[in-house]
């Protein structure tokens, strides 16, 4: 009796034994079903960009020297004066814009005689903080940037950076023109691309946006005295194999109302060579645009901001809006971005760093508009009426280009 009591214990104990490891392998089960809930939880994958888009404007040949500056001055609006009608362009709906400054910026004050006749230019710095509300980046490849020297050309571009507009080109003349060592020998000056960072939407996998930034290639310098060297065409191919890149070229004959054939070879080489579109100033007046190879050319985008009044021509000009899609594929939109952070904080070598990253040049598709603008009267530039916008489509021929473009 007494063993079969033993034997009754140790199968109860043997029993509560067995329930406490069920109870506690449960538990166990429990607990780790639980920390992997809360490992998951917490550790969601990071979200991943899937596209960038933004929207921007191209606009021509700008500066606020000479005539326009005495306006300026004796106006009550002193240097706010050009710009204060840039709100019916509608600034806020842009990430950026980007135009042709032609003239250095120095403190080397006015020779009117000199501005008119041998057409010297300058512009004052103090304009620079208005025109840093509008402009991303102003091209400095044309014939007048370098009108107060490498001296001046090094003053400008301090000024511009103090302002936070991004520049880039050459007023280097190309190989065909007359000689010009005092620029091509500064290595600052000797390139006709440079990066230029401009801010993007970013529409992550989680439906979130943000604003960041991607760098493009932009070229630019003038063909004033001559055609572009093949040092001009080779800086294109190689940004251009790298990153998208755009050309904005000062050259073509001035006061044409249509381009020549010598322009088309050159702009249409561009496109072949890789560039995502060609946008020209230098002519003073709006000139015709073509779709090549379903690639925009504008072969003139006429006076922005000038003084010229000497005809109805001249105080009008078109600007082109570029709407952009930039895609995945295989391309890391992420490391876009940090390259894009990157060169703004070191531009001289940014390219250099891009190039490094051997990353996989990205899709990007744009759909493009026009506006055409006026500074008719007063020398303020403007959104121009709806008879101007009609006749400025007309002259570029807008319709048929944009039925070549691709889609």
């Amino acid at each position: 009796m007494k063993g079969k009591r033993v034997l009754l214990a140790i199968l109860g104990v043997a029993a509560i034994a067995t329930v406490t490891c069920l109870v506690l392998a449960s538990n166990t089960n429990t607990q780790n079903e639980t920390d992997n809930q809360i490992q998951t939880e917490e550790t969601p994958p990071d979200p991943k960009i899937t596209q960038f888009d933004a929207k921007y404007l191209f606009v021509g040949t700008t500066f606020w020297g000479r005539d326009t500056n005495k306006s300026s001055r004796d106006s009550e609006l002193g240097v706010t004066y050009p710009f204060s009608q840039l709100s019916t362009l509608g600034r806020e709906n842009y990430q950026a814009w980007i135009g042709g400054l032609e003239c250095p910026v120095t403190d080397a004050g006015h020779n009117y005689a000199e501005e008119s006749k041998i057409f010297k230019f300058n512009c004052d710095p103090d304009y620079l903080p208005e025109a840093a509300k509008y402009f991303t980046a102003f091209l400095l490849g044309n014939n007048h940037a370098g009108n107060q020297g490498l001296e001046g050309m090094r003053t400008t571009r301090k000024y511009l950076e103090q302002n936070n507009i991004q520049y880039f080109g050459t007023p280097k003349r190309t190989a065909n023109d007359r000689s010009d060592t005092e620029f091509a020998n500064d290595e600052a000056d000797a390139n006709n691309c440079g990066v230029v960072v401009l801010p993007v939407k970013a529409t992550y996998d989680n439906k979130e946006v943000k604003d960041l930034q991607f760098p493009f290639g932009f070229c630019s310098a003038h063909g004033v005295y001559g055609v572009p060297g093949d040092d001009f065409l080779e800086n294109i191919k190689t940004y251009a194999a790298t990153i998208p890149t755009i050309a904005m070229p000062h050259m073509g004959t001035e006061y044409q109302t249509g381009h020549d054939q010598l322009r088309q070879n050159i702009y249409r080489k561009i496109i072949d060579l890789g560039a995502e579109s060609v946008i020209a100033d230098h002519p003073h007046t709006v000139q015709d645009s073509e779709a090549y190879n379903g690639k925009l050319i504008v072969y003139s985008l006429g006076n922005f901001m000038f003084d010229q009044t000497f005809n109805a021509e001249v105080p009008r000009s078109a600007a082109i809006e570029g709407n952009v899609t930039i895609t995945t594929d295989s391309a890391d939109l992420e490391k876009w971005n940090e390259l894009g952070e990157s060169c703004l904080k070191n531009k001289t070598t940014c390219f250099e760093k891009i190039t490094e990253a051997k990353l996989t040049k990205p899709t990007i598709k744009w759909n493009y508009a026009y506006h055409a603008t006026t500074s008719a009267g007063n020398r303020i530039t403007r959104l121009a009426d709806e008879a101007d916008q009609s006749a400025i489509g007309q002259r570029l021929k807008w319709d048929a280009t944009v039925a070549g473009l691709a889609q």
